[in-house]
């Protein structure tokens, strides 16, 4: 009888039964496919912004360097997004896009009657970040995988050389900063980098990796000595010990951990007090979390709420950012969520929100938790602006590439065996 399948199948040897149940190996196809997916020139620019982002050379508020190497990054893409039409426009693309035009045109507008240079960053402010938004978006959606493990090694790095500067080189007194122009920026970028560590794991449990640079983190945010840092920190390790990415034996250990310290407050809150004041590092913490609602920038008029009460006509309208003369303050409002509202009105706050929405409906509950923490880091500073919230928000939307491409590949793995079985069963 003659052979059923062409010849360009070449000569077919008979598998044995250990040859016929192995694995699917994807390595080399895979592999290749991805270096195709993502030019090198963007995955280079990608790892070197996430390695430039901690550095600030330049006044707050102005772009810094790493703003400028990922600027080189996001033109090709747009490019290349544009010409192949290769991004799909989805709600969520349009939500964000309304929301920064919106930013752009307010703050434009009141440019044009005051004239201060603040409106016109301000007006940069969100439409750069959503193209930031965006830029990752194109790398994930390309090729997940890959770029799950370069954005992780990439972040790993840059812990590790902050970790550095903080512990051997920063001198700048009480509060450390790091390379950033102030501790509250510090310990903002702590408190996203641990998000990102976190969202990036997918479907994989904390290895001692993990467990180190949470660790560097930790103590990176002690030193910056941010009351608003530490409590959000503290909260998303909190969700993290109990979110699917903590194993069962970090769980029972951080459980083990938990009841230690509660009883021991419980029973012996003297020895536990002289326990910790022993440790200068602890000591300054703990006194620095007595102080909240002590200092005067820790009450909702430092921090500017009363504006909402004072000029409701702005939440129908927005006030923009900038001429805080009007509203006889020196400064801008020290919340992220209070920003929104407040300096583009309802409408950009509505927009805003259905944003986020749209991101994390689709993800799984523990990174709208994750979200949460950082949401509260905002009501009593600026973290809205800052494009490590929007690289922490593509890298969670990213999962839904991630979940597809896991798909596909079990879908292929299933077609591999069946095909392994007709031909077996053929011969």
């Amino acid at each position: 009888m003659k052979r059923k399948f062409p010849h360009r199948f070449g000569r077919h040897h008979p598998m044995s039964s250990s040859t016929r149940n192995a694995p699917i190996r994807y390595s080399s196809g895979f592999s290749s496919r991805l270096h195709h997916a993502v030019p090198t020139y963007m995955i280079a620019i990608w790892a070197f912004y996430l390695l430039l982002s901690p550095f600030y050379v330049f006044l707050s508020g102005l772009p810094q360097p790493a703003d400028i190497v990922l600027i080189l990054g996001i033109i090709p893409a747009a490019i290349v997004a544009f010409v192949k039409r290769s991004m799909r426009i989805e709600p969520v693309f349009l939500a964000g896009f309304s929301f920064a035009i919106l930013t752009l045109a307010i703050n434009l507008i009141y440019y044009a009657f005051f004239f201060e240079r603040q409106f016109l960053f301000a007006s940069m402010f969100y439409v750069y970040n959503f193209m930031a938004f965006c830029f990752v978006i194109f790398l994930f959606q390309r090729s997940p995988f890959f770029m799950n493990q370069i954005t992780y090694y990439a972040i790993a790095a840059t812990v590790v050389i902050q970790f550095c500067v903080v512990l051997f080189f920063d001198s700048a007194g009480f509060r450390h900063e790091g390379t950033f122009n102030n501790p509250n920026q510090l310990a903002y970028w702590s408190l996203l980098m641990a998000a990102m560590l976190i969202v990036l794991k997918r479907s994989t449990s904390l290895n001692l990796v993990d467990m180190a640079l949470f660790t560097l983190l930790a103590y990176i945010q002690t030193q910056s000595l941010s009351k608003a840092g530490l409590i959000a920190f503290g909260l998303l390790v909190l969700f993290m010990a109990f979110s699917p990415v903590t194993n069962k034996k970090l769980k029972a250990v951080f459980l083990l951990l938990l009841c230690v310290f509660t009883i021991t407050k419980v029973t012996a809150p003297v020895e536990t007090r002289i326990i910790i004041h022993a440790t200068e590092n602890i000591d300054a913490v703990t006194q620095r979390l007595s102080d909240i609602g002590v200092d005067r920038d820790d009450s909702a008029m430092g921090r500017g709420y009363a504006r909402l009460i004072d000029y409701p006509q702005y939440l129908l309208t927005g006030a923009g950012e900038g001429a805080h003369w009007r509203f006889n303050a020196r400064q801008e409002l020290h919340s992220g969520i209070a920003t929104i509202l407040f300096s583009y009105g309802f409408i950009g706050f509505i927009l805003f929100a259905t944003f986020l929405v749209l991101i994390f409906k689709r993800l799984p509950l523990y990174y709208g938790l994750i979200l949460v923490t950082i949401v509260l880091y905002g009501l009593t500073h600026q973290n809205f602006r800052n494009t490590g919230f929007w690289i922490f928000l593509a890298l969670s939307y990213s999962y839904v590439f991630f979940k597809e491409e896991t798909e596909s590949r079990k879908d292929l793995l299933k077609k591999k065996h069946r095909l392994d079985f007709f031909i077996s069963k053929s011969e």
